[in-house]
C-alpha cells in the first residue's frame, strides 16, 4: 500500500507502488481472490490431503487464471491454518510480478543481499 522500505545493500529508501487505496479495498480483494478460488476445482483440492484438511499451507494463486488484473502483482499466496474445524485465513502476500521484489541470500562468502525482480 506505497510504503517505503530500505534497501538493504544501498541504504536507499524506495517508495513501494501504490496498488491499494486503504486496507477497505485490500479486504474487498482478497475476498474476491478467495471466493474464485474456492470455486475452481484446482485449488479446492489443495485444502486435503489423503481426505484430510492440511493443517497449515500456503496456495500461490495465479490472478490470471481467475480473471482478475492487478497492476504489479500476478500471483498472490495465502496462507492458511486449520483452527477448530475451520480454515482460517492467516495471511497473504503478492509472490510474483513487476511490483514485487524479493531478495536472496548471495552466499556466505560474500555475505550481502542481492534483489530480484
Amino acid at each position: 500500500m506505497g510504503q517505503r522500505i530500505v534497501e538493504p545493500k544501498t541504504g536507499r529508501i524506495v517508495q513501494l507502488p501504490k496498488v491499494f487505496r486503504d486496507e477497505r479495498e485490500l479486504r474487498e480483494f482478497l475476498d474476491e481472490v478467495l471466493e474464485k478460488a474456492l470455486k475452481d476445482p484446482e485449488y479446492r483440492k489443495q485444502f486435503f490431503k489423503n481426505g484430510a484438511p492440511n493443517r497449515k499451507f500456503g496456495i500461490p494463486v495465479d490472478l490470471k487464471k481467475l480473471g482478475m488484473n492487478v497492476d504489479g502483482i500476478d500471483v498472490v499466496q495465502l496462507e492458511f491454518k486449520f483452527e477448530k474445524g475451520k480454515f482460517v485465513l492467516k495471511t497473504a502476500y503478492p509472490k510474483e510480478g513487476s511490483a514485487v521484489w524479493s531478495y536472496r541470500y548471495i552466499n556466505r562468502y560474500e555475505r550481502g543481499w542481492v534483489r530480484e525482480g
